[in-house]
């Protein structure tokens, strides 16, 4: 067996272990015992069913999800732009789930009450919003071919949709603002068992789009020039990078609230330690590192045997910047 097949197992193996140990996380101490007969049906205490298969089942499976998911993002964006610094938010994506989320929950202020916010509606908007701003790279995307004046145009989405939220906050009121500010901070417990299969559907159809494209991934390391002596169908593959992006992310930022740095760090951290580039190897490695680090920072989050829960985004940002400066002054002299 390869030395990067026992690499990717051992790995999955401790993903697969933290996972299971972040069952026992929370307020009420439960035994080991107690979460085996849980997850078997054999629990008969209908309390201690609902918290370990209602509440934290779900919180690891989203966490989980979260990270297998915003980390293949952020190796695509990275590869497709060429860029260290690209993550699946670069393109706007993340901003127009924001920017959905800003509408609905601020709208009571500006319309009188014209909209209810309850159930999935938050959810909704934030989908429709990722949606309306993927379309419209998609668009752009047939028509331009040059990858940095697309991820231009993303950084300019941002900033426009930031703007737009600004002045809907100006508008409304505190208790709306609360609202927003509580969603961007980013959450994995308001997920439900039914929540965690449509984001494991959504995390397939990704990454089944994305193992299509080790291929010409693999090519783009050597830039577009190379690639397309490949045989690589630029178009194409700029079209499929950006649509598996785009609904893992909408997706994934619908539920969660904006996931910070997860996307952005994930990959470097492969990338130092297995010092590869084939995309073979560093998609799955990947993809299993950002499972463990987020169901790391979510356990993190829950403060162990507390009644006390932190943002997500403030424990992510936590783990994640000490990568990020890592790589700025690893490439200082590129910066000049």
């Amino acid at each position: 067996m390869a030395r990067e097949t026992r690499n990717i197992i051992l790995l999955f193996g401790i993903m697969v272990l933290l996972a299971f140990f972040a069952l026992f996380i929370g307020s009420e101490q439960l035994s080991f015992t107690t979460i085996i007969n849980a997850l078997l049906g054999n629990q008969e205490d209908k309390i201690i069913n609902f918290i370990i298969v209602e509440i934290r089942l779900p919180r690891v499976l989203t966490a989980l999800f979260c990270g297998i998911g915003l980390s293949v993002c952020g190796l695509l964006m990275q590869t497709y732009f060429r860029n260290s610094l690209a993550g699946p938010s670069i393109l706007g994506i993340t901003s127009g789930a924001s920017l959905g989320v800003a509408i609905i929950t601020m709208s009571s202020s500006l319309f009188g009450g014209a909209i209810i916010i309850s159930g999935y509606s938050t959810v909704i908007a934030a989908i429709i919003g990722s949606l309306a701003v993927l379309f419209l790279i998609l668009l752009i995307a047939s028509k331009i071919g040059n990858g940095v004046i697309l991820l231009i145009l993303g950084i300019i989405f941002s900033s426009f949709i930031a703007a737009s939220v600004t002045i809907l906050q100006y508008f409304t009121d505190a208790e709306n603002i609360q609202k927003y500010i509580l969603w961007t901070m980013g959450s994995t417990n308001s997920t439900k068992l039914f929540d965690t299969l449509l984001i494991f559907c959504t995390l397939i159809i990704g990454l089944g789009i994305t193992i299509f494209l080790i291929k010409p991934l693999n090519g783009l390391l050597m830039g577009e020039n190379y690639a397309e002596s490949l045989g690589v169908n630029l178009t194409k593959t700029r079209y499929l990078i950006i649509l598996s992006t785009g609904i893992i992310t909408g997706t994934i930022t619908a539920f969660c609230g904006p996931i910070a740095f997860i996307g952005l760090a994930v990959p470097h951290l492969v990338k130092i330690k297995t010092k590869k580039a084939n995309h073979n190897y560093t998609l799955p490695l990947t993809a299993i590192t950002g499972g463990i680090i987020m169901i790391i920072a979510d356990s993190i989050a829950q403060v162990p045997f507390m009644e006390l829960q932190l943002p997500i985004n403030a424990v992510t940002s936590l783990i994640a910047a000490p990568i990020i400066i890592y790589v700025i002054l690893k490439q200082r002299n590129s910066y000049g």
